[in-house]
């Protein structure tokens, strides 16, 4: 929603007015938001909420508007491009209110106060607030309590400048002839006089409220609701009960020959009250002030025949929009007026100038054939759509009315731009539509590329000019992804036995009328049938010490492959043995073990994973992810036992250069197995065993060790054959004896 509000914001239409009118805050704040911190675009408000208005300048703005309790109403209000204090300075002096800033915090209120603390005097400014907030107001402002009494809802608008505290209490107190100040040093008290004075005395020796037979009249120039209450109760002789505490003073109240409840009622609507009859006691409820003027309001309904409901808003002048009394039925296309017959008069008089059938304006139906209706009126210009068209529904058209010249004027801007774009084939010889999708050049958008349903053929929608940017820009990613191949070998040695080598070399020689070559062989006789290429990897002197070690069984090849992946593939090498057993469950009233029926899986071996990237400079990164799992055989534990395993895990991520090797070895674990040697026959003696018998624990450490050399394939049909492995191997060996 924000997307299409900024979007008719740049280009206005027929139906962005009618929501701007309207006073669609949201829209404006999204219209506004990249205007900066302190600087507003233009916007208008129709008759909306005081605070939302200030809300809307905060979000768009970014600094901190706080109204305070005593902002309240509805507001009409154009700002245009401006400094945002300037353009709130005009907006609040339009509607008697202040502000005060506070480092990036604005507040705002009806009251504007200040205090000379040294000389001790203050300054008040307010318009038609209420006493209760002006006293709280100074009480604020001066830094003292100042206590009262429940105090009248009663509004004042005051002047002060540069008084002492005492006398702008005194102005503010005016109008409350019932109540007195109290001061102190710390404090001042607004107190309620106290019943028994001289004008209250007189006001009781002087009824206010007479009674002839049936008939009751009122004389007050100045009295308080609740005494005038009293009053009428104690001349009619009738019981009731208050339950309001609001007791205002009201003014001029001279009315004759009423009957009981028709006094009561006029008395009662002064005070903002109500009463309920029932079981003949009188209850005096509280009742709000616009719930008391809905009962001098009338309500008129007025249908409309030639403008649509929902426009009639937009039209009224700014004069008439400045209440709530409108509103809108557009099910029955009809306008509601609520007010008193001052209020409705001009709007109802502006509603039937306004509701004839227009002249000289046909209707007409587009159907376009490429770009989207809802796309098209965004882009429209606005003389072309003066009022706003109708999408025709499950279609791509819309149906607009207008003058002749319009309707002209409309058709050829249609043919202007309602027209088939192009595609312009682009074949990929690597990479595929998905990737590319993904990963799109800088100088297109998603829209700019149709699939041609081949995954290596695509089609170009955009202009000229920015087809050739973009196929220079393809010709850049569009290549083959780097091979590597890795060589992979696992070992897995033994730790408890010590073998020493270093004479392996010499006793060769001593051979007398030995072919070196035969020796040569015959010492790497346990490597030389590895796919992994020891002796040019570690050298000579290790591949002997391994060949030995194999020999003897001192180690073990867990693997010895080569695999092949692109850059940034994941590929996975596994050697593991799966053992399936059946799930046994335990009775629990019997203890017996029985089936479950189910079988479950337990895989030991070895897995690797490797994933290589290939960077600018050749430089190879793995990621390598490698688990050596065993399962442990204990024939003591019972068959009906899970087996258990035991793994040695490694996760890294190592940087090489092509064909340089990579070790990850300190996968040890320890095991001991515990054995006994006896004497046939006298050590199966329980009493002679330990004579004839020992026992000794056997302690076995591994360790696994993984060789990794990772190749950038620049050349497919690289030769690795056999023979030119040992014709390499053979000239490394004439080098040793050389020396």
């Amino acid at each position: 929603m924000a997307g299409l509000y900024k979007r008719c914001f740049c280009r206005p239409g027929a139906r962005f007015r009618a929501l701007f009118r309207a006073g669609f805050c949201a829209a404006l704040f999204f219209a506004c938001a990249a205007a900066g911190a302190q600087q507003i675009k233009a916007m208008d408000f129709r008759n909306q909420s005081i605070t939302d208005i200030l809300m809307v300048l905060a979000e768009a703005s970014g600094t901190s508007i706080l109204p305070d309790e005593t902002v309240r109403g509805a507001a009409s209000f154009h700002f245009s491009d401006s400094d945002l204090m300037e353009a709130l300075d005009a907006f609040l002096s339009g509607y008697k209110l202040f502000h005060t800033r506070d480092g990036n915090v604005i507040r705002v209120s009806r009251i504007l106060s200040g205090y000379d603390r040294e000389r001790g005097r203050v300054s008040l400014k307010a318009e038609d607030v209420g006493i209760e907030n002006l006293v709280k107001a100074l009480a604020k402002t001066i830094n003292t309590s100042i206590l009262y009494d429940p105090l009248p809802d009663v509004s004042l608008s005051v002047d002060i400048d540069n008084l002492e505290v005492k006398k702008a209490l005194d102005i503010i107190m005016l109008k409350l002839t019932d109540f007195v100040l109290t001061e102190d040093e710390a404090w001042y008290y607004i107190r309620r006089q106290p019943a028994g004075n001289g004008e209250a005395d007189a006001s009781e020796r002087t009824p206010r409220i007479t009674r002839e037979g049936d008939l009751y009249s009122v004389s007050a120039e100045r009295g308080r609701f609740q005494e005038l209450v009293t009053e009428l109760f104690r001349a009619g002789e009738k019981e009731y009960s208050v339950l309001t505490k609001a007791d205002s003073v009201l003014e001029n109240l001279y009315f004759s020959g009423k009957d009981f409840e028709g006094l009561l009622r006029i008395i009662l609507e002064q005070g903002n009250a109500d009463y309920v009859l029932n079981n003949g006691i009188y209850y005096i409820v509280e009742l709000q002030r616009r719930d008391v003027l809905k009962k001098l309001k009338e309500t008129v309904i007025i249908p409309l025949r030639h403008i649509p409901a929902q426009e009639f808003p937009s039209l009224l002048p700014a004069e008439y929009s400045g209440n709530n009394l409108l509103k809108i039925d557009k099910n029955t296309n009809t306008v509601i007026l609520t007010g008193t017959a001052e209020e409705i008069a001009p709007v109802r008089n502006f509603l039937e100038s306004v509701d004839r059938p227009a002249e000289g304006l046909e209707y007409h139906r587009f159907e376009l054939k490429y770009l989207p209706v809802e796309d098209f009126l965004s882009m429209a210009p606005q003389k072309l759509l003066p009022i706003t068209p109708a999408v025709v529904p499950q279609s791509n058209a819309f149906i607009v009315q207008g003058a002749a010249e319009t309707i002209a004027a409309l058709a050829g801007y249609i043919g202007a731009v309602d027209k088939k774009e192009e595609g312009y084939p682009v074949e990929l010889k690597y990479i595929k539509i998905d990737e590319l999708l993904k990963n799109l050049p800088p100088s297109v958008t998603k829209d700019d590329i149709s699939d041609s349903g081949y995954p290596n053929l695509l089609f170009f929608t955009g202009p000229r000019e920015k087809r050739e940017l973009f196929v220079r820009e393809l010709a850049l990613i569009d290549k083959p992804r780097p091979q590597i191949r890795y060589e992979l070998l696992v070992i897995e040695y033994m730790k408890n036995n010590e073998t020493r080598f270093g004479g392996s070399l010499g006793a060769s020689r001593a051979e007398e009328g030995a072919s070196p070559g035969a020796s040569f062989l015959g010492n790497l006789s346990s490597v030389m049938n590895l796919s992994f290429d020891v002796v040019a990897q570690f050298g000579y002197q290790f591949a002997l010490n391994l060949s030995a070690q194999l020999a003897e069984n001192l180690a073990q090849v867990y693997a010895d492959t080569t695999l092949n992946g692109l850059s940034g593939q994941e590929i996975r090498f596994q050697n593991t043995d799966t053992f399936r057993y059946q799930e046994f469950e335990v009775d629990a009233s019997t203890g017996n073990l029985s089936r479950t029926g189910v079988t479950r899986e337990i895989s030991s071996g070895l897995i690797v994973a490797l994933n290589g990237w290939v960077s600018g400079d050749n430089m190879i990164t793995m990621s390598v992810n490698a688990t050596v799992s065993k399962q442990n055989n204990n024939p003591s534990i019972d068959s009906t036992a899970i087996p258990s395993t035991s793994e040695r895990v490694v996760n890294t991520h190592i940087r090489t250069l092509s064909g340089k090797p990579v070790i990850l070895s300190g996968l040890i674990k320890e095991t001991t197995d515990k054995t006994r040697k006896k004497v046939p026959g006298l050590g199966s003696i329980p009493l002679f065993k330990n004579l004839f018998g020992e026992s000794a624990d056997a302690n076995e450490k591994t360790e696994i060790v993984i060789y990794i050399v990772p190749y950038l394939v620049m050349d497919e049909g690289e030769d690795r054959d056999m023979n030119r492995r040992l014709e390499r191997y053979y000239r490394t060996l004439a080098a040793e004896y050389a020396r």
